[in-house]
């Protein structure tokens, strides 16, 4: 996993739950990476199921929120990152364009980025059925940046998960939009 996306868990963490909680967790985890790391370096997604372990375990909320608030967050910040991306005018334009537009801008960036696959199709002007497949087994996250991406068009979007396999690596993301 890319150490852009650590980096950023960890300005996220910091704001939504205090230095000293992720000092502390940090401490906790036994971490490879000790929990340094570097924008453009590959480090071990297991870290990050660690740290959200012991974060959930400091604070009482649920790995899953914590992903989903993450996912959010991080919509916020992926959005504003400098990619030479066409300007869209809603949330299901721009979830269509994710694979073959940002996507590819990210492996081109990051050749070892672990990119989760994603593959929509439209049910009409109002409704996308979005199919999400990593081995990261990370949907919770996909769910937050689904959320983020809505909020950010300021779009009412009405969102059901259907697993397809277990551990989060494989679901479909049904959309509809009010």
């Amino acid at each position: 996993m890319q150490g852009f996306i650590f980096k950023d868990f960890l300005e996220f963490a910091n704001k939504r739950l205090g230095n000293a909680v992720v000092d502390q967790a940090l401490a906790q985890c036994q971490l490879e990476s000790r929990g340094v790391y570097s924008t453009r370096q590959q480090y071990n997604p297991r870290e990050l199921v660690t740290l959200l372990g012991e974060l959930s375990r400091q604070t009482g909320h649920s790995g899953r929120e914590l992903l989903q608030s993450y996912g959010q967050w991080l919509f916020k910040t992926l959005v504003n990152l400098p990619l030479p991306m066409r300007p869209f005018d809603d949330s299901f334009s721009f979830l269509a364009a994710v694979e073959e537009g940002f996507h590819k801008e990210v492996r081109e960036l990051f050749p070892n980025a672990n990119l989760p696959r994603l593959t929509c199709e439209r049910g009409g002007p109002h409704e996308m059925t979005l199919e999400y497949q990593s081995a990261l087994g990370l949907a919770d996250l996909a769910y937050g940046l689904l959320l983020g991406c809505c909020d950010h068009f300021q779009e009412s979007v009405e969102i059901q998960r259907e697993s397809l396999a277990a551990g989060g690596t494989h679901e479909r993301f049904h959309l509809k939009r009010g």
